[in-house]
């Protein structure tokens, strides 16, 4: 694969990226785990996780007005330093012997509200940045790696490195990630030009929630994508929240971690697969990606078999990696620049929104209706019990395998919409939608 020249110096600036994260993720679960160690409490790590998410949906509108009115270099110059300061403070609290659980709970909050500053502001510089479709596309496969590198690397690094440095090292780690990424990006400052972009013939200005609703106007299939979206990451919050159990009860803990090293090297996989051959008709790809998912996240539900297992993650991940950056790079070739920023920040609003409320309807419905389904004796748990057992693993594999063929249904019918299939990126609408001055 030959990268094209316009490509190579977003690269570079990505690397730095990739480090800043890891160096972030390692910390992260190196505290987590420590909250473990000193408290051996499930609720102070479940508190780290649910920080780690919960500002990005606070943050989301504010992000996206701000990479609209910004410069990307800095904005990311301001996520590195917020990042690095919130590391080497809690650093000097745990070589003061002072460091308490509030704190590692705001360090989580800082670290997932730059996540959300980065994420948005990388994937609304690609289009400003780049031209073609296909380095536009190569860019979004390389930021599905920038989310899937650290997840699979660093649980098994921060594990290695805990015995060796300790939680001081690993957070002197994440100032080093942070000062490396830093001069990445000084040193490519070019790269990271500003962003704003200045309209051409008759504009209309419009700001925050306006500007989202008049690009919903200018092209309503964007609406449909939006609630197809926003149906899409219900099942996956549902399917997220019930794997782990499902699998513990069925086998061990050893073949959950197999399991997600599986789904990692999957996502890996499915994003160099958009590097080297970034896909043509997007809507279309997001359809049969999310259409192979779904047939995944359903065969994971009625498997028995280890392997089965194993394989059936790796194609989930694989194909949840195309999916997203598929998506991504429709949305970023069909949105105006000036509203870029904030029209993400509502995509991305929908998708936070609607994986918590799966997770949360998962165990209302596993609690209340799978699991006494599966734990009576009737006609239907005797002809589902073979496939899927009974009692509390039969509950939660019959909640899991809906959520697979609900996810197979929503893409199904996507793929039988014409209209919707054979979407083109591209803005059509006749007026052009800029910012509001100043």
């Amino acid at each position: 694969m030959k990268i094209e020249h316009s490509v190579r110096p977003w690269v570079w600036a990505w690397a730095g990226q990739v480090v800043s994260t890891l160096g972030s993720a390692l910390a992260a679960f190196s505290l987590g785990i420590w909250l473990l160690q000193q408290h051996a409490s499930v609720t102070d790590y479940a508190l780290v996780i649910a920080l780690s998410a919960l500002p990005g949906l606070l943050l989301a509108p504010v992000a996206g007005w701000l990479v609209d009115r910004c410069e990307a270099r800095a904005i990311l110059l301001g996520v590195e330093a917020g990042s690095g300061f919130a590391a080497l403070i809690l650093w000097w609290l745990f070589e003061q012997g002072e460091l308490e659980r509030w704190q590692v709970y705001a360090f989580a909050a800082v670290n997932s509200s730059g996540q959300v500053m980065r994420m948005l502001t990388c994937q609304a510089a690609i289009p400003r940045i780049l031209s073609s479709a296909q380095a536009i596309g190569r860019a979004n496969g390389l930021m599905q790696l920038m989310v899937g590198l650290p997840q699979l690397i660093a649980p098994t690094l921060a594990a290695l490195l805990l015995g060796s440095v300790g939680v001081p090292g690993l957070l002197l780690l994440d100032v080093g990630a942070v000062l490396f990424s830093a001069g990445m990006l000084g040193w490519l400052a070019w790269v990271a030009t500003a962003v704003r972009a200045t309209g051409q013939g008759r504009v209309v200005a419009v700001g925050g929630l306006a500007a989202v609703l008049a690009v919903l106007r200018g092209r309503p299939a964007f609406c449909a994508l939006l609630a197809y979206l926003g149906v899409e990451h219900l099942m996956l919050g549902l399917a997220s929240v019930l794997l782990a159990p499902m699998v513990l009860e069925r086998y061990s803990v050893l073949v959950l971690g197999t399991l997600m090293t599986c789904g990692g090297l999957g996502m890996l996989g499915g994003s160099l697969w958009v590097v080297a051959r970034p896909p043509q008709r997007l809507i279309r790809t997001v359809l049969l990606a999310d259409l192979m998912l779904g047939v995944s996240i359903l065969g994971i539900g009625v498997s028995t078999s280890p392997v089965v297992l194993y394989a059936a993650a790796f194609v989930a991940f694989g194909c949840f990696s195309l999916s997203t950056s598929s998506d991504q790079s429709f949305w970023q070739r069909s949105l105006p620049n000036a509203v870029l920023g904030r029209v993400l920040s509502a995509r991305q609003m929908v998708c936070l929104l609607a994986m918590p409320l799966g997770a949360l309807g998962a165990g209302a419905l596993a609690d209340g209706w799978a699991i006494p389904l599966m734990s009576q004796s009737s006609e239907l748990q005797a002809r589902l019990a073979p496939v899927l057992g009974i009692g509390k693993v039969g509950g939660l594999s019959l909640l899991f395998a809906v959520a697979g063929l609900l996810y197979v249904l929503l893409a199904g019918l996507g793929l039988t919409i014409a209209p919707f299939r054979r979407l083109e990126p591209g803005w059509v609408a006749s007026t052009q939608v800029v910012a509001e001055p100043g």
